[in-house]
């Protein structure tokens, strides 16, 4: 089967319209006037629907196109979004290690600090994302864990907000 891309709905949706005002077209001259003005109304109704969906063809395409570019990078930034948020995550199970102090070695916090404060930096991370994880990063440096806790869930609930933003 045939993937569904913008060009193959937009021929799938004018084939019905078509199939459909034609079948509509034809119903209505048979009821007002017989077989002859049937076959009349469905031709010209079906000519007509195929004649304005060629014309508007084109404009309906590219907004195809761009609802697909706009798509493509909000996702990319919603991804980058919990990346970071993943991140930081996982520096703060280094800062504070559910099996002890002794859980995580000192050379392991430190590769998760500089991964988490790299992703953090990255351009395309969103203002408001950038602002939460920079909280988020000092609260973990600095091992307060009330702090961290409350830091990390506003990041989350930050993150949250950019992925349902219309």
């Amino acid at each position: 089967m045939a993937p569904i891309t913008p060009a193959r709905a937009l021929r799938l949706l004018v084939t019905g319209l078509v199939c459909l005002t034609t079948a509509s077209g034809a119903l209505l001259g048979a009821l007002f006037g017989g077989a002859r003005i049937a076959l009349v109304a469905a031709a010209g109704a079906g000519a007509a629907t195929a004649l304005v969906t060629f014309f508007f063809r084109r404009r309906a395409l590219a907004h195809f196109a761009a609802a697909r570019q706009q798509a493509g990078v909000r996702g990319y930034a919603e991804g980058i979004a919990h990346g970071v948020l993943l991140h930081i995550a996982v520096y703060e199970a280094a800062v504070f290690p559910r099996t002890g102090p002794a859980g995580v070695t000192p050379e392991e916090r430190a590769a998760r600090r500089t991964v988490a404060y790299r992703m953090a930096a990255l351009d395309e991370v969103p203002r408001p994302v950038r602002e939460a994880a920079a909280d988020a990063l000092g609260a973990l440096d600095d091992a307060d864990r009330t702090r961290a806790e409350d830091a990390v869930a506003h990041l989350a609930s930050i993150v949250r907000q950019e992925y349902v933003r219309p």
